[in-house]
């Protein structure tokens, strides 16, 4: 017996397929915005002095987008990595919205508002508490590898700025 399959395109494989191409076009806007904000601020030079810096404004735009691609995802369980990129996200949301309803929206720096410590530390608090409750299961999606990755840049940030800053310095962004 054979079952018999529809002639086109399956139902799935276009919403998934225009969810993949959306994803992409907000990937690709956050790193676009990241480096607008870059050659805005005089950063893109060669050889780059400023590159944990730049690097900190890349993932901090990552990290906005994060939150509109998991929540648009149809995927009823998460992940760590994707636990940790939405929390990173929203906090980031949360800071940047407190700091407009302040009246500091035309001096705060929107794609990383928190700094390099605490946004890590926040992190690395999620990645602890998930790893307890079960969370860290293997699941090779893109938004939890993307997550695992931006979380590890984030807790080395929050690592690095420990050790390598002095007293009056609160973060390795800035060197």
């Amino acid at each position: 017996m054979s079952a018999k399959r529809p002639a086109g395109p399956s139902s799935r494989s276009a919403p998934s397929s225009g969810s993949a191409i959306t994803n992409a076009i907000l990937i690709a806007i956050a790193l676009g915005w990241g480096l607008s904000l870059l050659v805005q601020r005089g950063r893109m030079t060669w050889p780059p002095y400023a590159l944990m810096s730049s690097l900190a404004t890349l993932a901090g735009c990552l990290a906005l987008v994060g939150p509109v691609i998991l929540f648009r995802s149809s995927e009823i369980q998460g992940s760590l990595g994707e636990l940790a990129w939405l929390t990173a996200g929203v906090s980031i949301w949360l800071f940047d919205i407190a700091a407009m309803i302040q009246g500091q929206w035309r001096t705060m720096s929107w794609a990383t508002p928190l700094s390099d410590r605490t946004l890590g530390l926040i992190v690395l608090a999620v990645l602890v508490a998930g790893w307890k409750c079960g969370l860290a299961q293997r699941n090779w999606s893109w938004t939890n590898v993307a997550g695992w990755m931006l979380s590890a840049f984030w807790v080395g940030m929050a690592v690095c700025s420990w050790i390598l800053s002095s007293p009056g310095r609160s973060s390795v962004a800035t060197l």
